[in-house]
């Protein structure tokens, strides 16, 4: 049945609401029941029920023609499109606002180049002043240093010739050129003291924990140098002894209120009683020494030291070639595995040889920690 008949059926449905019959005017007995049937609505609820079911055949045929998903595809469609609608209001929504958020941002990010390109052009200018002082402080401290170290002769010979002495004496009495290069090459090796401190404040958790298991004997410092590593030491608290047989080295000491023995550093170590030191240590001293007075060395320190005190030497590395040929004293780089071959002849049980990295300039170090 198709939609035209579907339309026809609901005409007649709405046609058969009165009755129509063929009915003579004089034909009173039939009006009379016409009356009585239309009262009763008899013959309209049958040509109505025809005309609906007539109208629901149609429905159910126009039904059966269409796929089985028709009605359902129609309203998923419907719900798609609105799904879509509402997708296309928010989009534009978020993109308006994401438009203002990025010109805000683009707004913000040209004015923090801005301010970079500022900040860099002031950094730069900085750096090249900080360059220019701390080149203007290091020729200073070389040249200070070496004021120092020319007017120390003179010192010693002022000072005798006010008290009399002759001439001669005064020439026996002054520090040769040996001692005068060693305290100079201190500077020209190691650089300006308050670097050498701060790199040696790294090994002094070493000589506390040695301390605090019992080696509570003092540290004894067989090349004091200019006296940073004493100077340390003196600020912790830790009692410690020193020798030297470079004048100079004495009196430099002496100046910053340390106390140095006169004497050859492995003679004043063979004096030590045994088992009375804490901690023996060696800064830029174990590469100077011949095979035999290195061995001597680990033996004397070994002697000295109480149960669970720690020979501490340091020493530059393998690869340390122009501060090797800087060095006059130098004897030849020290390799590690001789450093712990040395050590453990002399007796040590425990040793350690470490490659460190030191205050800047100082370069790489080999530290070499052997306990008792």
């Amino acid at each position: 049945m198709s939609s035209d008949q579907l339309a026809a059926a609901l005409a007649r449905l709405d046609e058969h609401r009165e009755l129509h019959l063929p009915l003579r005017r004089t034909d009173l007995l039939g009006r009379l029941a016409l009356r009585f049937l239309w009262k009763r609505q008899v013959k309209w609820q049958i040509e109505a029920n025809l005309a609906i079911r007539d109208a629901l055949a149609a429905v159910h045929h126009a039904q059966r023609e269409l796929p089985p998903d028709a009605v359902r595809h129609a309203e998923l469609a419907h719900e798609v499109e609105q799904l879509r609608q509402q997708d296309r209001t928010m989009t534009a929504g978020l993109n308006q606002r994401l438009y203002a958020g990025l010109g805000r941002i683009e707004s913000q990010l040209s004015e923090l180049k801005l301010q970079q390109a500022e900040t860099a052009e002031h950094a730069d200018d900085t750096e090249l002043r900080l360059k220019a002082l701390e080149a203007q402080v290091a020729a200073l401290t070389s040249a200070s240093a070496d004021v120092r170290l020319r007017h120390a002769q003179l010192d010693v010979a002022l000072d005798r010739v006010r008290t009399g002495a002759a001439v001669t004496e005064v020439a026996v009495d002054v520090a040769d050129r040996e001692s005068f290069l060693g305290l100079a090459l201190s500077q020209l090796l190691d650089g300006p003291e308050s670097r050498v401190r701060e790199a040696r404040k790294t090994h002094l958790p070493l000589i506390t924990a040695t301390r605090e298991a019992g080696a509570t004997g003092p540290v004894f410092d067989v090349a004091p140098g200019r006296g940073e590593w004493l100077e340390v030491l003196r600020s912790a608290s830790v009692p410690y002894l020193a020798a030297s047989d470079n004048k100079l080295v004495r009196q430099r000491c002496a100046g910053l209120g340390l106390d140095v023995d006169a004497q050859e550093p492995l003679a004043a170590l063979a004096a030590v009683p045994s088992r009375t030191l804490g901690a023996v240590t060696a800064f830029r001293f174990a590469e100077r020494l011949t095979p035999d007075a290195l061995a001597r060395f680990a033996d004397l320190a070994a002697t000295a030291l109480q149960p669970g005190g720690v020979l501490l030497v340091e020493t530059p590395g393998t690869d340390a070639v122009t501060e090797y040929q800087l060095d006059p004293f130098a004897q030849k780089p020290l390799h590690p595995v001789y450093l712990r071959f040395v050590a453990e002849a002399a007796g040590f049980p425990e040793v350690e040889v470490r490659e460190v990295t030191t205050a800047e300039g100082l370069g790489e170090r080999l530290c070499l920690i052997a306990r008792r």
